[in-house]
């Protein structure tokens, strides 16, 4: 936070300025005091953040060597993705961030693009507001041979009129030494079933992210490709597509260029018939107080076919949504907040004394608000519960923890109800939505 928007909403918190030039000039010196030691504040923790410094080195990691003259870029995730700033790495493959501005307080990502694949590492600051990041590259391959399905969870729902499907890979990358696979003609080839609606890939990526890939088609009818580059280690995909299901029949059928080690099939509604050489019956089960049938396959070479028929009535009431490729976004404490709190707790004291001597010049205006009848301060606070759903709301968005398009339609949703209640009411004294935003 910088501190010009720290002053903006201080003078949006603050008394009106006419009755500050009615009081008696002591009052007036008095509350110059309390303006001073409140920005003061409010202004020195942004202050002692600006100094941030983020320092690292750039390894490639396949020969085990610095990566120097390489570019590295400092993004905000919280600004979709802005350039902060970008420096080069020395011979030696170290950089450093010394740019002003930096804040330690907030969340920042790391980017080096070597031989066309984008890496990315987060930037985690110490009690002293400096960061030390290290950022592995690795040579880049074309070679598939050392990647594979570790497992794979096919779930499939037939509900009325059509059927949905959701395949999740677990793709290892075991290359040694270690290397990324990047191929232009794709990196990630499958096949569906003609009945197949065009499908949706994402890829769970840094911070358990799910990042959405654009599928491609292929050489042959129903076949798609990604290019997202494998990096060393274990990849995330998932697969969905709706498919029709108004003739009570659908062939599932996919294969890919690895091989799977084991894989499963989950089957919803439980009486639905599956015809399969490859998924073999392992029993029924029950989640959410849904039954459903599961299948197995043992190991499959590489570009093995993955068959079976299904047929049977749809189920009637709707299935549940299955959320498992969304991904969730774990928070990353930062060592910056225990410097802060010794800071906190001095401004909340000073605060604490202001606000006592704003109490005590207006006793009778505070037991006039306390006395208001219980009808109004229902309504005040809704409203209040309101506009922080709102700022709490803005926050998940700035943070990349919502979607944009479920973003701007909840968003609208709560002015909607904000706006209603307040035509309901008396005119009501609020305090200004941008210092609501900022942390209590």
């Amino acid at each position: 936070m910088s501190p010009s928007h720290n002053a903006l909403t201080f003078v949006a918190k603050g008394a009106p300025i006419l009755e500050i030039l009615m009081t008696p000039s002591r009052t007036i010196r008095r509350a110059h005091v309390v303006y001073v030691v409140l920005l003061a504040g409010l202004l020195a923790p942004a202050l002692l953040r600006a100094q941030g410094r983020i320092e690292g080195q750039i390894v490639n990691g396949t020969i085990q060597r610095p990566v120097g003259n390489q570019k590295v870029l400092l993004l905000s995730p919280r600004q979709g993705m802005q350039q902060i700033a970008e420096v080069s790495t020395d011979a030696s493959g170290h950089f450093a961030f010394t740019q002003n501005g930096i804040d330690p307080a907030s969340f920042y990502l790391l980017q080096a693009n070597f031989q066309g694949v984008p890496y990315h590492v987060p930037v985690q600051f110490g009690s002293t507001g400096t960061a030390t990041v290290n950022l592995p590259v690795f040579d880049s391959t074309r070679d598939p041979s050392s990647l594979r399905v570790r497992s794979l969870r096919v779930l499939v729902g037939a509900e009325r009129q059509k059927i949905r499907v959701q395949e999740e890979y677990e793709l290892e990358n075991s290359s040694q030494p270690e290397h990324t696979y990047a191929n232009p003609d794709g990196t990630f080839v499958f096949h569906l079933s003609p009945q197949a609606n065009e499908p949706k890939v994402t890829v769970t990526a840094l911070m358990n992210m799910a990042l959405p890939q654009a599928p491609e088609h292929g050489k042959s009818s129903g076949d798609y490709k990604i290019r997202y580059a494998m990096k060393p280690g274990t990849t995330a995909l998932t697969v969905s597509y709706d498919a029709d299901y108004s003739t009570a029949q659908f062939s599932f059928s996919d294969r890919t260029p690895f091989p799977i080690e084991h894989a499963e099939m989950f089957v919803i509604p439980a009486s639905l018939k599956v015809d399969s050489k490859d998924f073999k019956p392992a029993g029924t089960d029950t989640a959410n107080n849904i039954q459903f049938q599961k299948f197995e396959a043992g190991s499959l070479p590489r570009g093995a076919a993955l068959e079976a028929r299904l047929s049977g009535e749809a189920a009637v009431t709707p299935l549940p949504e299955d959320n498992s490729a969304q991904g969730t976004v774990k928070p990353v404490p930062n060592s910056m907040t225990r410097l802060g709190i010794p800071l906190f707790i001095c401004f909340l004291l000073i605060l604490l004394w202001a606000l006592g001597i704003r109490v005590s010049k207006e006793w009778s205006r505070w037991k006039d608000h306390q006395a208001a009848s219980p009808a109004r301060k229902q309504l005040e606070a809704k409203t209040d519960a309101l506009f922080n759903s709102l700022a709490d709301l803005d926050e998940l968005f700035a943070t990349g923890k919502i979607e944009k398009k479920k973003y701007w339609k909840e968003r609208l949703e709560l002015k909607a109800k904000l706006m209603a209640l307040l035509k309901k009411g008396p005119p009501l004294h609020l305090e200004p939505y941008a210092t609501r935003r900022n942390p209590r």
